[in-house]
C-alpha cells in the first residue's frame, strides 16, 4: 500500500522504491551508491511481481510528487531519478548480456565456463561470471534483471546438479527475471539427470531452453567444439531479439 500527501506532494511508497541501504542520510545524497542498492532491492523484492507493478506505475506519474519516501532506503528528493529506473528495469528490452552462475569441484566445469565466456566475450556479448562458493547472491539478482540469456555451470553431484546450483536455480525462479534463453554446460563422472532436474525447477520462467554441453570428466576439444556451438547459438539467439 502507498499514501500520498497532497498538501506536501510526499508519496509514502511503502515496499515500492525501496533500497536496500542503511545510512544516516535522510534523502538521497549519492545516485550512484543508491542506484546499485535500488536495484539490488528491485531484484530481490519486487521482480517477482513485475506484471502487478507495471500495471500500478502509470497511478504514480499521475501524481505532483516532489517527494518518494519508501520505508526502505533514504528518501527521493529527485522522484524521476527512481521512477524512470523502474520504469527500464520493467519494461525496457533484456540486454546483450550472459549471466552464468557456476561452481566448479575439480576443475572440468570451471574450464568450460572459462572457454565459454571467452567465445561470448569475442562476440561483443557481455557476460557476467559468479561463482557460486563464494557470490554474494545478491549481487546475482542484480544481474538477472536485465540478462538476455542465463547459462548454468554444474558438475555433477551423485546424479544431479550441486546443491548451490540447486539454489541459484530455485533463485532464478523465483525471481522470474526477463531472460529469453537459458542453457547448462558441466560435467559428470558415471552419468545423472542434471540437466532434467534443473530444467524442471524453472516452471515460472518464459524462457527458451539452448543446447545444454555436458562432458564426461576433463572436457575435451570436442566439448570445446559444442561449446563453441552453444556461444554461435546464445549470439544468433540475441540478434533475432535485438539485444544490445
Amino acid at each position: 500500500m502507498s499514501a500520498y500527501l497532497k498538501e506536501d506532494k510526499i508519496l509514502f511508497s511503502c515496499d515500492f522504491f525501496g533500497s536496500h541501504i542503511a545510512t544516516t542520510d535522510v534523502y538521497v545524497t549519492d545516485e550512484g551508491r543508491v542506484y546499485e542498492a535500488a536495484k539490488r532491492y528491485f531484484a530481490e523484492i519486487m521482480m517477482p511481481f513485475n506484471k502487478v507493478i507495471i500495471k500500478n506505475i502509470d497511478k504514480v506519474l499521475l501524481k505532483d510528487i516532489s517527494i518518494i519516501a519508501p520505508s526502505h532506503g533514504p528518501l527521493y528528493p529527485n522522484p524521476s531519478f527512481i521512477i524512470d529506473a523502474y520504469k527500464d528495469w520493467l519494461e525496457s528490452p533484456a540486454h546483450n548480456k550472459v549471466v552464468l552462475p557456476y561452481i566448479s569441484m575439480h576443475g572440468s566445469t570451471k574450464k568450460m565456463v572459462d572457454y565459454l565466456a571467452s567465445s561470448l566475450v569475442q562476440k561483443g556479448i557481455t557476460v557476467e561470471l559468479f561463482n557460486l562458493a563464494v557470490t554474494d547472491i545478491g549481487k546475482l539478482a542484480i544481474a538477472l534483471v536485465d540478462a538476455g540469456t542465463i547459462v548454468i555451470g554444474t558438475p555433477t553431484v551423485l546424479s544431479g546438479p550441486h546443491p548451490n546450483v540447486v539454489y541459484g536455480a530455485y533463485l532464478a525462479n523465483a525471481l522470474r527475471p526477463k531472460a529469453k534463453f537459458i542453457s547448462i554446460i558441466g560435467s559428470y563422472g558415471w552419468g545423472g539427470k542434471t540437466v532434467d532436474i534443473l530444467a524442471g525447477m524453472i516452471p515460472n520462467l518464459n524462457i527458451e531452453v539452448l543446447t545444454p554441453v555436458l562432458t564426461k570428466g576433463f572436457p575435451l576439444e570436442k566439448d570445446f567444439k559444442a561449446l563453441e556451438v552453444l556461444s554461435e547459438e546464445i549470439e544468433k539467439k540475441h540478434k533475432e531479439q535485438g539485444f544490445k
